[in-house]
Formats: C-alpha cells, structure tokens, sequence
C-alpha cells in the first residue's frame, strides 16, 4: 500500500520518511509511456532499451517518488 504522509503524521518511523523508487512492469511500455505523456506526467527519464532486454521510462509523482515503468520482468 502507498499513500501520502500527513502534516505531523511521521507514520511512526520519525524522521526517515522520505522519497520512494519502484519499478512497474507493463507489457508494453511505449503505450504506457504515451498514455502518462498525454496526462502530464513528468517524465525523468524518456522511453529507451536497455542493454539487459527491457525497455523503459521513468517519472516523478506530485510527491516527488520516482516509478520505472519497463517490460524487464525477472524469471
């Protein structure tokens, strides 16, 4: 689950809060890129292969987290 941090809320873990990362494998990655584009995504990093097999984009939430969309899933 992931949701935001109130004002005065330290969730109980007191000052370590702070940015997230994460990584979402989608099947394919240059629609899903299109769709976040056309809503206004802030894109970090644009749409590109990868050397280990997988292609990939990354943007930043309102929060400032950073999700990896790509199609590299590990087997």
């Amino acid at each position: 689950m992931l949701g935001s941090q109130g004002v005065g809320d330290d969730g109980g873990f007191g000052d370590r809060t702070g940015q997230a990362w994460l990584y979402v494998v989608v099947e394919d990655a240059d629609a899903h890129h299109a769709q976040a584009t056309a809503a206004g995504a802030q894109i970090y990093r644009e749409l590109e292969d990868q050397d280990y097999g997988s292609r990939d984009f990354s943007a930043r939430d309102l929060e400032g987290n950073l999700w990896s969309f790509g199609t590299y899933g590990p087997e």
